[in-house]
């Protein structure tokens, strides 16, 4: 911990220099309500942690571009790649940490190079044959999701840049009706078309060259149809003998069934459309949003309650199954009917941040619910059900913890919070301690797990630098790699940087946006994230009012610290209490002595009235505050653009 301050103590030396050049102000900013922290403070371990990773993280995913991405922008990758509808989702997916990190603090030139990586990766993968118009040609909303993460983000650093809103709004139109040449929605029935869409619209027949080379890699799950005459084993998905073909039999079983009309993995879509939204502030993109999700929320009334995972071409639940489960990565599926409610929450959460509603969340609430009246205890644990076929629910596991982080989060219902704390002291009881990350970190924030924030921080650390060693040590031959060579060398550690500074949700890879208490911007050369030197920690959320500490660490230089309620300005703050010197008494002189002199602080603690969507921090060198803001949730109108040009 020493060699850790004394390296940054350093490292702000350095850069208050470097930062002090080109430094601008613009009247606009003027305008939001300012208040001034003077009071100085011996820097926190977090705060140390927080800024060491936040620099090492720079470093990291240069070092990751550097080797793995070519001057054109490219990947390092096979000259010819035939991946059927497999496509470009994990290598976008590798990049999703880079924007994200410079909207939390880090350099902006990882927004810089992600962007330019973007251009590559796209132009490379239409050059394969996946993609089209800049967009997956055909894929199911898990890799879509996957793939398009690193996209949502880009809007957080650069709102005005009109390439990248124009895609937003290219992309959206797929699948608001915008698109004559990607029909994926049926504007009628309120419902997708098919469960694989794209930029060339829904695919309605599936071909063994589709899932080639993705058969490979199933043959390690379950079959995702255990009725079909001559296949009892995964194997299937790579037997094609002439006589026997019995990986055509199983694609054209699969595609029978699952091809055509719509599936709850399609609510991951509502994200891309948020995003033309947050660029636009279109009221289309939010009708859209609740006309889709509303429809879901009607099928899962006409079927008892329980959300159907196939509806066909006519609107009719099980029209191709036979049954309201079966479908393409269903209550059926081998990876479990989780991924409906996972599909869920994300649009729940959506749906909430576009309306500001957050009756929204009822939908994946009662699906949990549904779940756990079906759940039984099972050699003392117990379990919920995560599958149905023809023999009923089946397939018993533990409870995902995330998941009622994730309902708790945007809710702040009573409701959610008992589901997170029975999760987590069954974990107590069982461990000894809280042993899942997200039920640690909700725990934190309403102050009963001190110290999470030091280990966290310290142990993201400790992998990034393992993930730097192995990025340099780098000598494999790109036309071995596979696709997901990218995902497992990303040395982008974000998600407890995510959770401890901006009081925010890690971003799910499958298909998440960004949601946080608040998000910062640094008001002296008006760009996105922490300023230089600044830390922040989220300590407490409640429904009302949330805590932060924030310390300057430059001991030379103030810092303007711009803080944003909400990810995208959704919040409005009522008001904030804030720490601040209230008298300097005169130090104690000693003539023949005059290094004995100290300084006492009379710290005073004040309130301002804000009523806005931000308000700016002026910290004095070397000072900090703990910040009490009460909280309107869900109160704005949310947008990429940055608080001084809302």
């Amino acid at each position: 911990m020493k060699f850790i301050k004394r390296t940054l103590v350093s490292t702000v030396l350095i850069w208050s220099c470097l930062s002090s050049f080109g430094q601008h102000t613009d009247s606009s900013i003027d305008q939001l309500e300012i208040i001034h922290c003077d009071v100085r403070m011996e820097p926190p371990e977090w705060a140390l942690l927080e800024r060491h990773l936040i620099d090492l993280l720079n470093g990291a995913g240069i070092a990751f571009y550097n080797t793995y991405v070519q001057k054109d922008g490219t990947m390092r990758f096979k000259e010819r790649y035939e991946g059927g509808m497999n496509s470009s989702d994990d290598i976008y997916e590798a990049f999703k940490g880079f924007s994200l990190h410079t909207a939390l603090g880090g350099t902006e030139e990882l927004d810089r190079l992600h962007r330019h990586a973007w251009e590559g990766i796209t132009q490379q993968f239409t050059r394969y044959g996946q993609i089209y118009r800049e967009f997956d040609s055909n894929w199911d909303w898990m890799h879509h999701g996957e793939g398009y993460l690193d996209f949502y983000t880009l809007g957080m650093i650069k709102p005005a840049d009109s390439l990248f809103r124009d895609r937003s709004i290219r992309f959206a139109a797929m699948y608001v009706g915008d698109d004559p040449e990607a029909i994926n929605y049926d504007p009628d029935l309120r419902m997708m078309r098919a469960s694989m869409t794209g930029s060339r619209g829904p695919k309605m027949e599936w071909t063994k060259r589709d899932w080639i080379p993705t058969n490979a890699n199933l043959v390690y799950y379950g079959l995702p149809l255990d009725d079909i005459p001559g296949i009892h084993t995964t194997s299937a998905w790579i037997n094609d003998h002439p006589d026997n073909d019995l990986f055509a039999k199983l694609v054209k079983g699969m595609s029978d069934r699952m091809a055509k009309g719509d599936v709850p993995l399609n609510l991951t879509s509502t994200p891309l459309i948020a995003t033309a939204y947050l660029y636009t502030s279109d009221p289309r993109y939010t009708k859209w949003v609740k006309e889709y999700v509303g429809a879901w929320e009607e099928r899962t009334e006409r079927n008892n309650g329980i959300t159907p995972d196939n509806v066909g071409l006519s609107g009719e639940i099980g029209e191709y199954t036979g049954h309201w489960w079966g479908g393409y990565y269903g209550w059926m599926w081998v990876g479990s009917g989780l991924h409906i409610i996972r599909a869920e929450l994300t649009s729940a959460k959506v749906t909430t941040l576009l309306t500001g509603d957050t009756r929204w969340m009822e939908l994946p609430r009662s699906q949990l619910a549904m779940l756990r009246e079906k759940g039984k205890v099972i050699d003392g644990t117990f379990l919920i059900p995560t599958r149905h076929n023809e023999n009923g629910w089946h397939h018993f596991n533990r409870e995902r913890p995330s998941d009622y982080v994730h309902l708790w989060f945007p809710s702040q219902d009573q409701r959610d919070w008992n589901q997170i704390e029975r999760l987590a002291e069954a974990q107590r009881e069982h461990s000894g301690q809280i042993t899942d990350t997200d039920l640690a970190w909700a725990y934190f924030v309403k102050g009963r797990n001190p110290g999470f924030a030091e280990r966290a921080l310290s142990s993201d650390i400790k992998t990034v630098i393992r993930k730097v060693e192995f990025i340099q040590k780098e000598h494999g031959d790109p036309e071995t790699w596979v696709d997901n060579k990218w995902i497992l060398s990303d040395p982008m550690m974000v998600d407890n940087l995510t959770r401890l500074s901006i009081g925010g949700l890690p971003i799910r890879v499958q298909g998440e946006m960004l949601y946080s208490q608040v998000r910062y911007f640094d008001g002296d050369n008006q760009h996105a994230g922490l300023p230089p030197d600044v830390a922040a920690l989220v300590t407490r959320i409640d429904q009302d009012c949330i805590e932060i500490e924030v310390i300057n660490l430059n001991a030379f230089r103030s810092r303007k610290l711009i803080i944003q309620g909400g990810a995208y300005g959704e919040h409005q703050f009522l008001s904030v209490e804030y720490q601040h010197v209230a008298d300097i008494q005169p130090p104690a002189r000693n003539l023949r002595n005059p290094r004995n002199g100290v300084v006492d602080q009379a710290v005073s603690l004040s309130n301002r009235t804000l009523n806005a969507t931000a308000f700016a921090v002026d910290l004095a060198p070397g000072s900090g505050s703990k910040l009490k803001v009460s909280i309107r949730r869900n109160a704005s109108q949310p947008t990429y653009h940055f608080p001084w040009n809302r």
